[in-house]
């Protein structure tokens, strides 16, 4: 969104998957998904002079459409023009007649071409797994509860046809705000993007209105409110949340889509690219969010809205574990600009993904809550006292639970402030771990029926 924001690499890494890597970006290169994402949504090039006006005949006034979203219109007519014509009468390129007079009319510059996402879903899905690791089965006790833990994973994974649906309302939703609301851009944030979003989860999209960036609450609740009029096209359902952090939400009833859309929470771009580079360092990782998430959520300990974990805290644990819970590490600190070497360094721990989950379990069954906060950004455990002294931020929000945002520096999971709830969460965890430990099965982790 700007000239300093990070920009996404992929090189050639280990374990089958290329690690990505962020640098300030310079010279040509072929974006990837994520990047053109971000690219699109970004504010229009200069454009260039304008020519002298030429004689031409009576124009007919052109009449902006008001309707709502034309979410079932033929869009072929957004696409048809990146395909040129080499016809001479197409160009109006006519040879005139020696002699005979004709009246010249300047002629009408192209509307600007808007490129539709799917020219790169082919080439730049990177997201779904398709094939088993090799190094998945060692050999060992471990290799049932592995064997489950990578079975889950792809089974509950985000398809590449749930992405393109994602990405087919996208580009509705841009396109059409673009047209009515020419200062606004749309970001798909969030796991999607990231590489950590089940089949079924939500999409989440940042609604970014140039000088507005961090306009606060008030500025927000405006424009979504403006737009929540529109979006009532495709969901008259859709509903104005007027939290905090305000999130129109809404659905896509034919594809089976919700989606939550935020205005200027600019920190959700910075965070999915950061999210996005650890996704691709080791290839045990995303398995230990998705399973990790599936768990929590049967635990009933994975929603903001009733006081437990959201999805971004629980994603942010994991990796907060695989950076310091393990010994030697699996993942290592990445700064926020990025890698300034063309290559992330190979993890020094084989541990088997049915080892992890475990060690993950009792991590945060005996993790010292009242002294010490979850840090990505220092790849560590600091000091709640530390994270109460910065100097943004309201210092009540660090209560029960701590988990650190590494951009700007807030609880992900103050959600977490009654006792009662927190005590549940933490006796989740060692009761999981406990079980786990005796049965190494996967079942053992989850709630016992009733």
């Amino acid at each position: 969104m700007s000239d300093g924001a990070p920009m996404m690499y992929h090189g050639s890494g280990y374990g089958g998957a290329p690690p990505v890597f962020m640098v300030a970006g310079q010279g040509e290169r072929r974006p990837g998904a994520l990047e053109y994402l971000q690219y699109v949504g970004a504010a229009p090039a200069p454009a260039s002079p304008r020519r002298p006006p030429s004689p031409r005949r009576a124009q007919h006034p052109r009449h902006r459409d008001a309707t709502a979203f034309g979410y079932e219109s033929d869009d072929s007519s957004l696409s048809s023009n990146a395909s040129g014509s080499n016809k001479s009468s197409d160009k109006g390129e006519n040879v005139p007649n020696p002699g005979v007079s004709r009246e010249w009319r300047g002629r009408r510059q192209p509307p600007r071409r808007r490129i539709a996402p799917e020219r790169l879903l082919h080439a730049s899905y990177p997201f779904q797994v398709k094939f088993t690791p090799d190094d998945l089965l060692n050999g060992s006790k471990w290799d049932t509860l592995s064997q489950e833990i990578w079975d889950k994973f792809v089974k509950s994974q985000q398809t590449e046809e749930t992405f393109r649906k994602k990405m087919n309302l996208w580009r509705y939703l841009y396109i059409t705000i673009k047209s009515i609301f020419p200062r606004y851009g749309l970001y798909v944030v969030g796991s999607t993007m990231s590489g950590f979003a089940l089949d079924s989860s939500d999409m989440d999209l940042c609604l970014f209105v140039r000088g507005r960036a961090g306009g606060g609450r008030d500025h927000a609740l405006l424009h979504l409110a403006a737009l929540h009029h529109y979006v009532r096209a495709i969901d008259p359902g859709a509903e104005l949340i007027q939290a905090k952090v305000p999130i129109l939400k809404f659905g896509d009833a034919r594809h089976g889509l919700q989606v939550d859309l935020n205005c200027n929470n600019v920190v959700g771009i910075r965070n999915t690219n950061l999210l996005h580079c650890y996704s691709r360092l080791d290839w045990r990782v995303r398995p230990l969010v998705v399973v990790t998430k599936l768990w929590a959520a049967a635990h009933n300990i994975n929603d903001a809205r009733q006081r437990t974990l959201s999805s971004y805290s629980l994603t942010l644990m994991v990796i907060h574990f695989l950076q310091c819970g393990v010994s030697p590490p699996v993942l290592p600190l990445v700064p926020p600009r990025g890698w300034d070497s063309p290559r992330a360094p190979r993890p020094a721990s084989r541990a088997s993904l049915a080892e992890l989950f475990l060690l993950l379990l009792r991590y945060y069954a005996h993790f010292p809550y009242d002294k010490m906060a979850v840090s990505v950004r220092c790849g560590a455990a600091v000091p709640v006292a530390q994270c109460r002294a910065a100097p943004r931020g309201d210092p009540a929000q660090w209560k029960l639970l701590c988990v650190e945002e590494p951009f700007d520096l807030t609880n992900t999971a103050r959600s977490v402030y009654d006792p009662e709830t927190f005590a549940r969460i933490v006796d989740t965890f060692r009761a999981s771990y406990l079980r786990l430990a005796g049965g190494l099965r996967l079942r053992d982790a989850w709630p016992e029926p009733r």
